[in-house]
C-alpha cells in the first residue's frame, strides 16, 4: 500500500455518500475501508481492512491478558468496537450513517474533509478541522520528536 497523503474536500450526498479521491482509492488498493473514532475528537478515520486488523488492532490486543487490563479494555470499547467495514462501491463512494456523522460533526449532507495520514485516512468537518490547530509549528513538533529519540 502506498503511503494515504493529501488533503482533499469531497461532496457528502443525501444518502450519507461521498466519493474518495481518486488518489486516495489507488494508495488503497482496497474494495473496502474500516471506518473507526479518530484519536483526537469529532474526526473519524479510515483504514485498510488489512491494517486495521494487523497492524492497529494486533498490537492492541495481542496480550492474552488484554481483557484485565482495564486501560486497554476502555480503548478497545471507545476504539475497535465502533469500527465498520464499509465497502467501496463502484462508483469510489463510501456511506458513513447518519448516526456516525451526527457523533463526528460531519454534516448530513454537505462538505467533508479527507486527510491523508500515512497509512490512515482521517474524515473531519471542514470548520471542526480548521478549529483543531493548536497553533504549534511543524518545528516545535519536529524537536519534540527529536528530543524524545535522545
Amino acid at each position: 500500500m502506498q503511503l494515504l497523503t493529501g488533503m482533499y474536500k469531497a461532496k457528502i450526498d443525501d444518502k450519507g455518500r461521498l466519493s474518495l479521491p481518486a488518489r486516495l482509492r489507488t494508495a488503497l488498493a482496497s474494495n473496502q475501508v474500516v471506518v473507526l473514532p479518530g484519536l483526537d475528537e469529532n474526526h473519524l478515520m479510515l483504514m485498510t481492512p488489512e491494517y486495521f486488523e494487523k497492524d492497529f488492532c494486533e498490537p492492541i490486543l495481542s496480550s492474552p491478558m488484554a481483557m484485565l487490563d482495564q486501560k486497554k479494555r476502555s480503548l478497545i470499547r471507545k476504539l475497535i468496537s465502533p469500527a465498520q467495514y464499509v465497502d467501496i462501491d463502484s462508483a469510489g463512494r463510501i456511506g458513513i450513517p447518519l448516526t456516525v456523522r451526527e457523533k463526528y460533526s460531519l454534516p448530513n449532507k454537505g462538505e467533508a474533509l479527507f486527510v491523508g495520514t500515512g497509512f490512515a485516512i482521517e474524515l473531519w468537518n471542514p470548520a471542526v478541522y480548521e478549529s483543531f490547530d493548536d497553533g504549534t509549528s511543524i518545528s516545535d513538533l519536529a524537536q519534540s520528536l527529536l528530543e524524545e529519540r535522545e
